[in-house]
């Protein structure tokens, strides 16, 4: 029996040993690797480059007249207002902005954009007083004025909708700043309409200038092309108003002409630029 029993043992531990034996290996369990998610939440700074038309519609209200011991007919505006100026050309500044995605599809964000630019455009003769206004005659070609457009800078809002992970299409409106100023030139002689006669000086200026404050409103696009680079390519309309101001032109010890004027001011900009996003890819993990 105690050989029996030793026997019976010794089969058993050597089943339950080729049974380990035959059982299978359990795999080991899959990971998924780390995805890498673009995110278009972060700071950013830019630089651009693009071109400005800036519109001003003047339009002359009055011209009075200041000439003690000289008999003057009361002047009237003539037929040359109003007159529109359009200075346009190049454009280049830089920008800087944040933005936050706060749906899978959605991205929000501030943009804060400044801008070299200095145009002037320059006509023959004041609007409102080029013909008769004043002396009944017409005035000699040095008569002109001007409007010069310059620096502009605005703060904004955005909010844009990505119709790929990489390109995001935007709305963007806000607040917008220009520097404009307008000027009336006119020759001291006798048959000039604006100017009374005098040797010294041979010519009189009056300019005035305004940080205009408006609206401004637009469309773009941004499209991440590596890394943290960017591009964008924006339009916008800014509307400034109505500019009402004089401008006095001086012929010393004869008269003084006061021309009042309303200038309609509004530019459209295009632009394309190049941006550099702070901060990296979001890592998801499933």
């Amino acid at each position: 029996m105690k050989k029996l029993a030793l026997a019976v043992s010794v089969l058993a531990a050597s089943a339950m040993g080729a049974s380990a034996a035959d059982m299978a290996v359990k795999a080991p369990r899959y990971q998924a690797p780390e995805a890498v998610a673009s995110t278009w939440t972060g700071f950013y700074v830019g630089a651009s480059l693009g071109g400005e038309q800036a519109n001003a519609n003047w339009t002359t209200t009055s011209i009075g007249v200041v000439a003690p011991g000289f008999v003057i007919p009361p002047p009237t505006v003539d037929g040359s207002s109003p007159r529109r100026f359009s200075p346009s050309g190049g454009r280049f500044g830089g920008f800087a902005g944040y933005d936050y995605q706060f749906a899978p599809q959605w991205v929000a964000g501030v943009v804060v954009d400044a801008a070299y630019f200095d145009r002037t455009v320059t006509t023959v003769g004041a609007p409102g007083c080029t013909v008769t206004c004043i002396l009944g005659v017409p005035g000699p070609g040095a008569d002109v004025s001007s409007v010069r457009a310059q620096w502009d800078a605005n703060v904004r809002g955005r909010l844009g909708y990505l119709v790929t992970p990489n390109v995001l299409l935007y709305g963007t409106g806000g607040i917008a700043f220009q520097k404009f100023s307008n000027s009336i030139t006119c020759e001291t002689s006798l048959t000039d309409p604006l100017c009374g006669p005098t040797a010294i000086p041979a010519a009189a200026t009056a300019t005035n200038s305004s940080t205009r404050t408006g609206w401004t409103a637009g469309v773009g696009i941004d499209a991440k092309i590596f890394a943290n680079w960017m591009l964008r390519a924006e339009y916008r309309y800014s509307d400034f108003g109505t500019w009402s101001n004089s401008l006095s032109l001086v012929s010393p010890g004869v008269s003084v002409v006061t021309v009042a004027t309303n200038l309609k001011l509004n530019t459209h900009i295009g632009m394309i630029g190049l941006a550099y996003q702070f901060g990296g890819p979001v890592v998801a993990k499933y």
